[in-house]
């Protein structure tokens, strides 16, 4: 928790150092899914990929990138209500490359999205798994960096995440 923090601290305040390339987003989620294979086949969850069939590129820090959708990916595998359907997308529009991550929850959430980005809050407060109520936070410090935008809609207990950056050729 204490590294989260930090790192949460650091992205705040700018503070941090990116070492951008030339990244295929596609490729990049297809390894983040592929570190959580054993846990996905383990869920009772329907996980439904929509990616494009050429590289979909960026000009982001890989590492930090992995990072959100490995806290994406985390937090659907925790959260999830079982037997319902997971959907993961890519897409490039108007010059934007567009990742959605959508899943219904297990817990209900309460209408203030702005809440879920507060260092600490977790989405039920009477939680009791694991992790630091961090991992949205620096999700969004990690896209704000990068110039994208970083998105939670509620409809219900549909939770849906929306992650736009700027997409190359």
């Amino acid at each position: 928790m204490i590294d989260d923090l930090f790192e949460a601290s650091k992205m705040a305040s700018g503070a941090i150092n990116l070492h951008k390339e030339k990244v295929d987003l596609t490729e990049l989620m297809t390894q983040a899914l592929a570190e959580y294979d054993e846990a996905i086949q383990k869920e009772a969850l329907d996980f439904r990929l929509k990616f494009p069939e050429k590289p979909l590129y960026v000009f982001v820090d890989g590492q930090k990138v992995w990072r959100v959708f490995d806290n994406l990916i985390s937090n659907i595998l925790k959260y999830s209500l079982e037997h319902t359907r997971v959907y993961l997308s890519l897409d490039q529009e108007s010059g934007e490359a567009v990742a959605v991550f959508k899943n219904i929850t297990k817990y209900e959430l309460g209408a203030n999205i702005d809440e879920l980005f507060e260092r600490f809050k977790r989405g039920d407060a009477s939680r009791h798994t694991e992790g630091s109520g961090l991992g949205l936070a620096i999700a969004k410090s990690i896209v704000d960096l990068h110039d994208g935008l970083f998105e939670i809609d509620l409809d219900g207990d549909l939770f849906k995440v929306t992650m736009k950056l700027p997409a190359i050729d």
